[in-house]
C-alpha cells in the first residue's frame, strides 16, 4: 500500500473526538511510522534491527496492516516514543486540531544537505557562518565538555578569518587551525559518535546573507545509519534570530 492509498483510508477515517478512546488504527500508524522514518532517512531495515523484529514485519506496519502490541512498542522505542505510543487508547482529536498540530511539528522543517566533518572544507564553511546550530540528540553529560570545546574552536575559528584578520593567518597557520578542530572531531568519532555539518541560509530582516552551520552529533550505537545521512531537517523557527538580539545587532 503505498502513502496515497493510506491517506485515502485514513480521511474517511470515522473518529469522533466526543467519543470513547480508542487504540489509533493501523493506518494511522503506518503513516506515522513511514514518516518518521523517513524523516532519520532510515532504511525498513535499519527499523527492524533497532525494534528487533523482521524487515517483513516492518513492512507490514507500514501496509496498515495488524500486529500485536509488542511488536508496535518495539517500534515505538525503536524511533524513540514511549511503550504504548502506538497502542494505548486515547480520544480523537477534530481534524483542523489535528492540522495544526501537524503544521507545528512538521511545517517548518527544511532539508540542508549535510557531510562527514572531516575535511578542513568543512570546517572552513562552518567557521564562516554567522552561528552555529548544535544538534546531539541523547548525547551523556559526560561528553558535554568534547562538544563544548568543538563549538569554541568553531567561534574561534569563525573570529579569526573574519574579513579584518584573514590576511594575518594564511597558508600553514590556517592549516594548523583547521587540523586542531579536525581532532576535536576525530575525539568524538573515536568515542562512538559521527559529526555532520552543513550550512542553511536563513535570511533575517536587514541580514539577508544570514548564514547557520548546522552540526549534528549522534551515537553510532543508535543512529548507524548516520555516517550515510546525505539531509537533516531543521526547524527554520531554531535558525532564526530572536528579537532582542535583531534589537543588539
Amino acid at each position: 500500500m503505498n502513502i496515497q492509498d493510506l491517506l485515502d483510508k485514513i480521511s474517511v477515517l470515522e473518529l469522533d473526538p466526543a467519543g470513547e478512546p480508542l487504540v489509533p488504527p493501523p493506518e494511522v500508524v503506518a503513516f506515522f511510522v513511514r514518516w518518521v522514518r523517513g524523516l532519520r532517512q532510515w532504511k525498513k531495515s535499519t527499523l527492524a534491527d533497532f525494534a528487533d523484529v523482521s524487515i517483513s514485519t516492518v513492512e507490514r506496519v507500514e501496509r496498515g496492516e495488524k500486529v500485536n502490541d509488542e511488536t508496535l512498542n518495539r517500534i515505538a522505542i525503536a524511533l524513540g516514543y514511549e511503550t504504548g505510543y502506538f497502542t494505548t487508547p486515547r480520544r480523537a482529536i477534530a481534524r483542523e486540531e489535528a492540522n495544526a498540530q501537524l503544521q507545528d511539528s512538521f511545517g517548518h522543517l527544511e532539508p540542508v544537505r549535510v557531510f562527514p566533518m572531516r575535511s578542513h572544507r568543512s570546517i572552513r564553511e562552518a567557521a564562516g557562518c554567522h552561528a552555529f546550530l548544535i544538534h546531539d540528540p541523547g548525547v551523556p553529560e559526560s561528553l558535554r565538555p568534547d562538544i563544548l570545546n568543538l563549538g569554541e574552536w568553531l567561534d574561534l575559528a569563525s573570529f579569526i578569518l573574519s574579513k579584518e584578520l584573514e590576511q594575518e593567518i594564511e597558508g600553514r597557520g590556517r592549516r594548523a587551525l583547521y587540523n586542531d578542530i579536525l581532532e576535536c572531531v576525530r575525539s568524538l568519532e573515536k568515542q562512538g559518535y559521527t559529526v555532520l555539518s552543513g550550512v542553511t541560509a536563513a535570511p533575517q530582516e536587514g541580514i539577508p546573507d544570514w548564514k547557520v552551520a548546522v552540526i549534528s552529533v549522534t551515537s553510532k550505537a543508535t543512529d548507524p545509519a548516520a555516517i550515510k545521512r546525505q539531509y537533516l531537517f531543521v526547524d527554520r523557527r531554531c535558525v532564526a534570530l530572536r528579537a532582542d538580539s535583531k534589537q543588539a545587532a
